[in-house]
């Protein structure tokens, strides 16, 4: 097992640039590590600087956010084996608590299964994502002006109301996730005469567009699309990826993204894979 260094991780970043999609969510860890924003982050390779696998995990254990609640690992792998010696090496995983797997190739999962097989563990599929990513801008929604509201970006004070929305919010470590998106990384809203944000979209630390929503009452009115299609462009001009995880059963966004030029490399899907039962 190999920790990378602040040099060692400049050049996985230029290495991942060329493995999409397959390397997409630990690239934009990368990313934002590489730019200084703030992160609990420890990156280990399998070997280096010929590296089969790249696996993010939390430095400091059940920190104080989503992340750190649900001990989340972000993994790239060229092949199956390479990713299960990595995985059994010694410190690279605490096989004794709840752990999410995050981002796992979906042809490397049965390596996965067999080590906790192995380790007579628990253990579950928690979701398979499509991973979308937008590489023409051609299809996106031009801003529109909608009279008595505002396209602007969410400020801390939004915190609540997307904590409380989110399907992964209500609770302070998850508010505390929220405010660190809000405070560090791009963010949009359609904000109404009062203040009050009615739709938005933020992002991860690893670069994912997430957290989109748009209340109720305001739905079916184009905001989501135009909300995406202006941070799409914002993106796009940082120099970042545009691309998000979306649930395979979950047509409706789907759709939507793919309506936008999202497209999904066909025989690739990344697994959420769950170690351990949570304990709540």
């Amino acid at each position: 097992m190999h920790v990378l260094t602040d040099a060692d991780l400049e050049l996985a970043e230029n290495s991942l640039r060329e493995l999409f999609p397959e390397s997409l969510k630990v690239y934009g860890y990368l990313l934002n590590i590489n730019r200084r924003k703030p992160h609990n982050q420890m990156v280990i390779s399998d070997a280096w600087p010929d590296f089969n696998v790249i696996i993010c995990k939390q430095k400091q254990q059940r920190s104080q956010d989503r992340e750190g609640d649900f001990n989340i690992y972000s993994i790239y792998s060229r092949d199956r084996e390479s990713l299960k010696k990595l995985l059994s090496s010694d410190g690279a995983l605490d096989w004794s608590t709840f752990t999410l797997l995050g981002g796992v190739d979906i042809n490397h999962i049965d390596a996965v299964k067999e080590l906790c097989a192995h380790q007579n563990i628990t253990s579950k599929i928690e979701g398979i994502m499509f991973v979308l990513m937008l590489e023409d801008l051609s299809h996106l929604k031009e801003p529109e002006s909608i009279p008595g509201y505002q396209i602007v970006p969410l400020s801390v004070e939004h915190t609540d109301l997307v904590n409380s929305t989110w399907k992964y919010g209500g609770n302070q470590n998850s508010y505390n996730s929220v405010r660190n998106y809000i405070s560090n990384y791009p963010s949009w809203c359609v904000m109404d005469c009062s203040g009050r944000p009615v739709s938005w979209v933020l992002l991860y630390q690893h670069s994912a567009l997430g957290l989109l929503y748009t209340l109720p009452e305001h739905r079916h009115k184009g905001y989501a699309k135009m909300l995406i299609s202006i941070m799409a462009k914002q993106l796009w001009e940082m120099g970042y990826p545009v691309y998000c995880f979306v649930e395979e059963d979950n047509e409706v966004s789907y759709q939507l993204f793919t309506s936008l030029g999202f497209r999904h490399k066909p025989d690739y899907r990344a697994v959420w894979f769950q170690l351990n039962e949570r304990m709540v």
